[in-house]
Order: structure tokens, then sequence, then C-alpha cells
């Protein structure tokens, strides 16, 4: 989007909010707790999974875990923008990133961006049931190698046993998602919020496919795998 130097105030295109949702900082904490916002209006964007910078096109690992107001569908846009007249359904109760954000001079929101976020461990308290599987997962299923896991299944030696280990963090990752919906039953929105998005999801999107063989999960690739870093 071409922004003229004498814009001064927001057209109200939607560009911003079809990008994706904010991410959450402590000053939004007030908006779960008075439930402006809910855990289901949320998804966990875990430490280490390819994200797309504020600026630039090319996806990053993400540097740290990332609370973020989910999107709508299959896509990224806001879950709160309403395309019919291009309005935001929480503006007067909208997170610091939203209340932050002037398409025409990002200078504020990129002295906040990324830096100072809100993670899992901050809006779930000790007891809440789901916690211990959130531990479980966090140790059993990191994404911090997955990039160079990625990386050594398109060549040399370690190609297989990459795809082995992909495989193992595939099948682990749903069998917790499996063991918590199956005590806790949950709904899927809150599977999102306190796992993040399935890690075939993440591998889908790099070309890789998940397929079932014999009660088994095994990865393949479908296409040509993505580089990501």
């Amino acid at each position: 989007m071409k922004i003229s130097p004498l814009q001064k105030e927001c057209r109200r295109c939607g560009t911003c909010c079809l990008k994706g949702g904010p991410a959450l900082h402590p000053e939004d904490l007030p908006l779960l707790q008075y439930n402006f916002l809910h855990r289901e209006d949320l998804i966990t964007i875990r430490q280490g999974e390819p994200l797309l910078p504020l600026a630039g096109k090319n996806p990053q690992p993400a540097p740290t875990e990332i609370i973020k107001i989910k999107g709508s569908g299959a896509d990224w846009t806001c879950i709160f923008f309403t395309r019919e007249n291009t309005s935001c359904r929480i503006y007067d109760r909208r997170p610091l990133e939203c209340s932050l954000l002037q398409c025409w001079n990002t200078v504020n929101l990129e002295k906040v961006a990324g830096k100072n976020l809100l993670n899992l461990y901050d809006i779930i308290d000790l007891h809440d049931p789901a916690r211990p599987f959130i531990e479980e997962h966090k140790v059993q299923c990191p994404l911090d190698t997955l990039g160079n896991l990625l990386g050594k299944a398109t060549r040399g030696n370690d190609h297989r046993a990459a795809m082995l280990q992909l495989t193992k963090l595939v099948n682990t990752d749903l069998l917790i998602r499996s063991q918590a919906h199956d005590e806790l039953q949950f709904s899927l929105d809150l599977e999102l919020f306190y796992f993040g998005r399935p890690l075939f999801l993440i591998l889908k999107q790099f070309g890789m496919e998940v397929l079932e063989e014999h009660g088994n999960l095994i990865l393949q690739v479908s296409s040509p795998l993505v580089h990501w870093r």
C-alpha cells in the first residue's frame, strides 16, 4: 500500500487488519481480565515458529512466545475486522498495538513491536488444568530447532534423520493435544490458545504433507521445500 506523505489520518482501508491481529502486551491484560477479550479470541505463536516480521516479506523464527488476536478462517485477517464497512468491532477496547498503529507513521508502533510481550503464563494461573499439558508440550515439542531440521531435510546425508525427527515431533505434538482434549474437553479455539497451530500445519506451508500409514503419521515432501531462514 502506497502512503501519501500528506496523509495524517486513518482512511479505514482495512489493510492493517487484513495483515493480522496484534500481539498482546502487559497493557492489554485488563482487556482479558474484564472479558473484553477472551482466550478463544487468541492464538499462541510459539518461540521458533515462522512469523512474518513487521517490515519484510520473508518469515523469520519468532524470537519469543507471542500471544496474538487470531485470524479469521484460513487467513490471518483479524477476527474483529468487519469487511462490509471496514470497521473494528472492539475499536473502543482495542489492544495497545492497534491504538499506536498509524500506517502513515509507524514510529510509535515500532517502539513496542516485538518487545515486552505477553506469554501464556502471563494469562493462565498456576492452577489452570491445562498448564501441565502446556508445560509438557513446551518440553517435548520445541520449535527452536525447526529451521535447522527443515534445512537438513532438504540436503545432505542428514535428510533421513531430519525427517524422522520431524515426524516424531508431529506425532508427539498431536498426542499431547489429544490427551489434553480428552481430559479437559476444550474447543478448537482454546487449543490454538493453549498450544498454537499444530506442527503438521506449520510444516505444510513449507512443502510437507502428513499421511497416515498403518495407524502412524508419516511425513512426505509434497512440493519443493521452502527455505525460511
